[in-house]
């Protein structure tokens, strides 16, 4: 598997992960930024292939991708029944979803920052780049989410306690 097909499957499963988020999601205002998103994976998954259909068609097998976890997807049995744990705790929590897309992100720049130390030639280190500065938004976005919904359990509705950040 060659860097562009490992974060091609990457960025599928990124839009997958949120697209099944945003089913979750009650508030519409909410839903609409996951649906984004899913949108944003949905363009860094065109950008790669454009850039690799018309400029990088012969890139260089790397075997160590192939051994390397992609932060969306999950494939083992330990996996799948902490997965089952997670998704009973979310129906009650709906700031861990954020939480748990929050880490999946951060996750995601970790691992572009490393197949991009990696990376074999100058094209694959200016893709893993961009791709890492895509995910660096979508965890300043989704920070931003949770600070929100933090707030929410601090607001008091005393005039004397009520000194709000802005939004």
């Amino acid at each position: 598997m060659n860097i562009f097909d490992f974060a091609l499957k990457m960025e599928l499963d990124g839009e997958k992960y949120y697209r099944d988020l945003a089913e979750r999601v009650s508030f519409d205002k909410l839903k609409t930024i996951v649906e984004g998103l899913a949108e944003d994976e949905r363009r860094h998954y065109k950008m790669i292939q454009s850039v690799q259909q018309q400029t990088f068609n012969l890139v260089e097998v790397n075997p160590a991708l192939s051994k390397t976890n992609n932060v969306f997807a999950i494939d083992n049995e330990a996996a799948l029944a902490n997965k089952k744990f997670f998704i009973e705790k979310l129906k009650g929590e709906q700031i861990d979803a954020y939480q748990a897309a929050l880490m999946k992100e951060k996750e995601s720049v970790e691992l572009y920052s490393k197949l991009k130390e990696n990376a074999k030639s100058g094209e694959e280190k200016i893709i893993c780049e961009k791709l890492m500065n895509e995910e660096e938004k979508h965890v300043e976005v989704l920070e931003n989410i949770i600070d929100m919904l933090n707030h929410v359990h601090d607001w008091v509705d005393a005039p004397e306690f009520n000194h709000q950040d802005d939004y």
